[in-house]
């Protein structure tokens, strides 16, 4: 069962602080531009990208690289989306009312401090 079938929830993300954020925020910047081109270069060359990851991601080189590969396939099917890096406020409702459900969460989070898109290019 595909959850993304069902609800759309928050996926991988960059994390800082408040103190980078409020001290140095071009280097927040410039630091999700470099993780987006490395996203949008990933979808647009992934057997490049599945070489490259070899020299960073333990035992890769050791695992079924078809298994692999349809891993990363599934992956950027799931990246792509018309503006890249953008969080949904909806996405944030849907994860934190998933995870009151669950009791990993015991109170609402006020969700507009818990994510920005400001730093998108």
């Amino acid at each position: 069962m595909r959850v993304g079938d069902y609800a759309t929830l928050v996926a991988n993300g960059l994390i800082t602080n408040e103190k980078t954020i409020a001290q140095n925020p071009d280097l927040v910047k410039s630091m999700v531009k470099a993780f987006l081109l490395g996203v949008q270069y990933t979808i647009d060359h992934p057997d490049e990208a599945f070489d490259i990851s070899k020299g960073y991601v333990p035992n890769l080189d050791q695992l079924d690289p078809v298994v692999q590969k349809q891993i990363l396939a599934t992956s950027i099917e799931l990246w792509k989306t018309d503006r890249l890096g953008f969080s949904d406020p909806q996405a944030w409702e849907n994860m934190q009312k998933l995870l009151l459900n669950m009791g990993l969460l015991t109170k609402p989070l006020d969700l507009s401090k818990a994510y920005t898109n400001q730093f998108l290019p």
